[in-house]
């Protein structure tokens, strides 16, 4: 324990001194164990306040240093940095909020002078239990790893690149654009979304700082901001990139056709394939799942036999050329090798950024809507590609039996703003349904449309003038329904029968000859994966969650992570691309060359004579710091990794784990004063 402590209480102008009596406070604070001086400024905070605590620390010598004011979180960062610039460790002061926990919420003065005395006589003992602690520096990558490439990962990979940085962007599928370069038009201006897109998509595949990971997923994350280490499993395409100029002669010669379910299941495809026309990049991959190669039944036995050495390689390589080559014979180009094989990477990042998309709800948990059963209703992004010039139809507005329908009918809000299923708005809806109106009336000028809605949801500047102007449209109804939104589908003949409740009419039946669903935007699939390997938090809905709502909108709770687009929640292809934007610009301010990176100082350690191997902490650990010696059979904290946040202290059973500047010692100290 140390013998000379300096206190030092700001009366913050008239904040802390209109209901405190700082005189008072001064000389009872003088009195306390330990107590060397004790000195009163108006305003600490500033500059002036700011060279009057180094002189004065220089001029006393303490040994330890209390300073009564207000947050720790609005200025202790600021008295550190104070204190650092004149060699006094940060780590051997304590600071003591008396503005917001006393003076503003305690309007009582005798009330408020009780608890000021108590917190600064809780802050004098613990502080004489602390210990110096030394800040450790490390060189930082500033290479960034983005998931997903979609327009937010596209957005944030370009501005990276182009600021110099190494760029990974690892995308699942074997194409890039996510799902907007499925569609045919965007709103509200109409835009043809490939076009929109292409010269993006373009750009990353040729940039020489981005490195395209396509049938790619993130299989392992270790480290921190600045040191990420991430394993990343690249599944076998059979086809070379290098090679291979999408010229497609390899399509037509295989024997399989399956249904396309990049394009919803509307239309077929080969074993060998490229999603859709205008993919990017060009080049076709192999389906295991469905070509005769590698989907034989027997070829799975015999390669496992392989692996277990049951047979020789030239018996599993006698076997496999029994087995269907069409495709490889047919390339002009030898681009097809049908002996690669799924790759584990290794790549080293400063920065990560999750842009994953999202997926839609499932209509088929609403059984009276009929869809699966009833032939012609749809998902709005089924209908996305019946639009669209490179879907089934050719970008003709046709029903499964090659006529276009005479009445279609819109519905809005399917599976949201719903508390059964997902109660929040998905802000976009209203206006694409609003766009799909306007197209089925450019392709089919005498179709009827229905848009069935509970209320319209069009934020921002140009989306009124949109939906005022589709309302001119001399074929489209109105019909608005309660919350939530309650239709029923039936078959009727070839025709559908749709009822619904009119809140200008009552009960409404209509017979029409498709009917569009507009359902929620929910999380990716492998959202709840990905958090479990990146160790980020998700929201209530099963997003991404933000670290604020409003001041940090695309962080998350690990630092050096971050997320945009709808991985965080739904939004516009604009919102998308702006969160894609300030994803990068928090990593290009956060990683900058040259600048090393602060470790955490605060961290937990172990008492290896008191630890008893239970790994309670491992499991527990959301920074993957600790690990175990299974020699001495005790746990092992990474310092680098370690973020002292204290999860493994409050767990570990035996109490060998504690926290650096958060000792039971000091906690005890400071609560019992408090309490007395």
């Amino acid at each position: 324990m140390s013998g000379r402590i300096g206190v030092y209480i700001c009366s913050c102008g008239t904040n802390i001194s209109d209901n405190l009596n700082i005189d008072g406070l001064a000389e009872f604070s003088a009195g306390l164990d330990n107590v060397s001086y004790v000195k009163v400024h108006k305003l600490l905070c500033s500059e002036e306040g700011k060279n009057f605590l180094s002189d004065d620390v220089l001029k006393e010598s303490p040994d330890r240093i209390v300073i009564a004011s207000c947050s720790p979180r609005e200025h202790e960062k600021t008295f550190r940095n104070t204190l650092q610039k004149i060699r006094f460790n940060p780590y051997l002061f304590q600071m003591v909020n008396i503005r917001e926990q006393v003076a503003w919420p305690t309007p009582d003065k005798s009330e408020a002078a009780e608890k000021a005395k108590a917190y600064l006589r809780a802050a004098v003992k613990r502080v004489a239990f602390q210990e110096p602690l030394e800040k450790k520096e490390i060189d930082c990558n500033t290479d960034v790893l983005i998931i997903g490439a979609g327009p937010a990962g596209m957005e944030a990979a370009l501005l990276l690149a182009k600021a110099g940085r190494k760029v990974y962007l690892v995308e699942k599928n074997s194409f890039i654009g996510g799902r907007v370069a499925r569609y045919e038009d965007v709103f509200p201006k109409m835009e043809c979304a490939t076009c929109m897109l292409e010269p993006m998509m373009d750009e990353v595949m040729h940039h020489e700082n981005i490195e395209l990971l396509t049938c790619s997923d993130v299989q392992d994350v270790i480290g921190f901001l600045g040191n990420f280490v991430v394993k990343i499993r690249k599944r076998a395409a059979y086809v070379s990139k290098d090679k291979c100029l999408g010229c497609g002669a390899c399509y037509e010669p295989c024997p399989v056709t399956v249904k396309n379910e990049l394009d919803y299941n509307l239309s077929n495809r080969k074993a060998i394939y490229i999603p859709y026309t205008g993919a990017l990049p060009n080049v076709p991959v192999i389906d295991e799942a469905h070509c005769l190669r590698f989907s034989s039944k027997d070829l799975d036995i015999c390669r496992e036999a392989f692996e277990l050495g049951l047979i020789t390689k030239e018996e599993y390589e006698m076997f496999r050329k029994k087995d269907c080559t069409a495709c490889k014979e047919a390339c002009p180009f030898e681009a097809i090798n049908y002996d690669e094989r799924e790759e584990i990477l290794e790549r080293k990042a400063g920065g990560i950024i999750v842009a994953t998309g999202f997926e839609l709800f499932d209509p088929s948990a609403v059984p009276k809507l009929g869809y699966g059963k009833i032939p012609e209703v749809y998902t709005s992004l089924e209908f996305e590609r019946i639009l669209s010039q490179t879907g089934p139809t050719g970008g003709n507005l046709l029903m499964k039996n090659s006529k276009g329908p005479e009445s279609v009918a819109i519905i809005h809000c399917v599976g949201s703003r719903d508390k059964k299923y997902y109660d929040y708005c998905s802000g976009i809806c209203c206006l694409y349904a609003l766009k799909f109106a306007h197209m089925v009336g450019k392709k089919l000028p005498s179709a009827n449309v229905y848009e069935i809605y509970a209320d319209w949801c069009v934020p921002g500047k140009d989306n009124q003038a949109f939906l005022d102007s589709v309302k001119q449209g001399e074929n489209i109804q109105f019909i608005r329904t309660p919350l939530p939104v309650d239709v029923e589908l039936n078959q009727d003949a070839d025709r559908i029968k749709l009822s619904c409740i009119d809140v200008s009419t009552g009960k409404r039946e209509l017979i029409v000859d498709m009917v569009i669903l507009c359902p929620a935007m929910v999380p990716a699939k492998n959202s709840r994966m990905i958090s479990e390997i990146l160790s980020i938090s998700n929201s209530k809905e099963g997003f991404f969650a933000e670290g604020h709502t409003k001041l940090a909108p695309v962080s998350t709770n690990i630092e050096g992570i971050f997320i945009a687009g709808c991985a965080q929640g739904p939004k516009d292809i604009q919102n998308t691309i702006a969160q894609g934007a300030a994803s990068a610009g928090q990593i290009l301010s956060a990683l900058v060359p040259g600048r090393r990176l602060e470790l955490e100082v605060t961290t937990a350690e172990i008492d290896k004579d008191a630890c008893s191997g239970c790994m309670i902490c491992i499991s527990l650990c959301p920074y993957k710091a600790i690990t175990l010696d299974r020699e001495n059979k005790v746990a092992v904290i990474n310092e680098v990794l370690c973020k002292g946040c204290g999860t493994c202290v409050a767990a570990c059973p035996s109490g060998a784990a504690t926290s650096k500047h958060f000792t039971e010692q000091q906690i005890f100290a400071e609560i019992e004063e408090v309490l007395k």
